[in-house]
């Protein structure tokens, strides 16, 4: 997620804190250790009071990194079939980010890749549905459960017929990808659905407008139904977009 890269630019630099590095695809992935503070904590690590708590928040940390490197490497496969250069991922706390400053892309190739993201995050959701109802040896019921699994409820029948690692492991690959996919496409920058309206508009100043709009609009929303993290988030992008708005509206130019 572009949040990232804002935090990069103002030169808060994460690869010096890597703890893990790998190459896959021939893509650099380094991931800070915060990101699995934060996983943990989204899993409700500090309600563990069971073994069965434990390895379900272990579960959803292992679905949510998952969905997290699929989506980074979609942008960076797709970027780097598209322009060339040597892109590289990072995994930290505000989610991800993808760079490749080597790639020669142009206007809609950007918003390809951009989109790229969320649809490799959303293909790790129907790969699990698909998988899942194969386990369970239907897709009439593998479809009914994956969709109980994308509003975060896990059918009680289903989780006492089959045994619970697997299903777990499902209901978090397929919850966290549907939420991932759709929250990165609200059209609010840097998110992914911000940089491809972005990448679509001629002005940089209606383009951070209507971010602040969707987010306010977001934040509020959250917040009546009692998402209070996901209400804080989308302050904070709605202060970013006010600010970006302002600098606009006052000496910014279009984009070219």
């Amino acid at each position: 997620m572009a949040a990232w890269r804002l935090a990069r630019s103002k030169g808060i630099g994460i690869e010096y804190a890597a703890m893990i590095r790998f190459t896959l695809f021939g893509v650099q992935v380094s991931i800070h250790p915060t990101l699995w503070l934060t996983l943990a904590f989204l899993g409700g690590v500090f309600m563990i009071s069971s073994m069965v708590e434990l390895i379900s928040v272990l579960l959803f940390i292992l679905a949510a990194f998952v969905v997290l490197l699929a989506h980074e490497m979609g942008h960076a496969l797709v970027g780097r079939w598209l322009g060339g250069g040597r892109p590289s991922v990072y995994l930290a706390w505000l989610g991800g980010d993808c760079t490749n400053e080597q790639a020669r892309l142009t206007r809609m190739q950007g918003v390809v890749m951009t989109a790229s993201g969320p649809l490799a995050s959303l293909l790790v959701g129907v790969l699990a549905y698909v998988l899942f109802s194969l386990y369970v040896g239907s897709f009439k019921l593998g479809f009914a459960c994956a969709c109980s699994f994308a509003l975060g409820y896990l059918p009680a029948n289903i989780a006492l017929a089959f045994p619970a690692l697997p299903v777990f492991l499902f209901f978090f690959l397929i919850e966290v990808s549907c939420w991932w996919t759709v929250l990165n496409l609200l059209p609010i920058f840097p998110l992914d659905g911000g940089q491809i309206m972005q990448g679509l508009m001629n002005s940089r100043c209606q383009m951070h407008a209507i971010s602040l709009a969707a987010a306010v609009v977001m934040a509020t929303a959250s917040a009546v139904i009692g998402l209070w993290l996901l209400s804080i988030f989308m302050v904070l992008l709605a202060m970013l977009n006010y600010k970006f708005y302002q600098e606009e509206k006052h000496g910014g130019t279009d984009f070219h």
